[in-house]
């Protein structure tokens, strides 16, 4: 991977890390969400989803079981349930807290990868109370394709 490129992500990562702890501060109170707090949420795990998968991208292929799992939470965020959010919104915040200490170089992500099981767990914490429960079966984007299929029937 080239320097410039490398700069370049982890600039954006960054970012994106930023993003996703104000968004994440701004629901932290939020047990059953409205309109405005769904949107806010949708947006938090499509910009988990983008860094997760733009991490898997970049050549970190150990992202690439979680950045399924970012894609399905993110799908699963867009409707609207009326259910508490909290514990959703408890466990993204821990996984951006995480993620927050390792985007400064390479050598962090490779740390990170690490801890991609602890990540993983929650992740999984976020899905399970979203009402998505065969998370574990997820090997390819067909398994990913037939989980948001039932979601278009929601």
């Amino acid at each position: 991977m080239e320097n410039e490129t490398l700069k370049v992500f982890l600039q954006e990562a960054r970012l994106l890390i930023e993003d996703l702890k104000r968004l994440g501060a701004s629901l932290r109170t939020v047990d059953i969400p409205g309109d405005e707090e769904y949107a806010r949420l949708n947006e938090l795990t499509n910009k988990l989803n983008r860094l997760i998968g733009g991490t898997a991208s970049m050549g970190f292929s150990m992202f690439t079981p979680l950045a399924r799992k970012t894609s399905v939470l993110a799908a699963r965020s867009t409707i609207s349930r009326k259910t508490s959010i909290r514990e959703v919104v408890l466990n993204l915040n821990a996984l951006i807290s995480v993620c927050a200490m390792y985007y400064g170089s390479l050598e962090d992500i490779q740390e990170l990868e690490l801890r991609l099981p602890d990540v993983e767990k929650r992740i999984d914490v976020c899905l399970h109370v979203l009402e998505i429960s065969n998370t574990l079966d997820i090997k390819d984007q067909h398994d990913v394709d037939d989980i948001m299929s039932m979601f278009r029937d929601v």
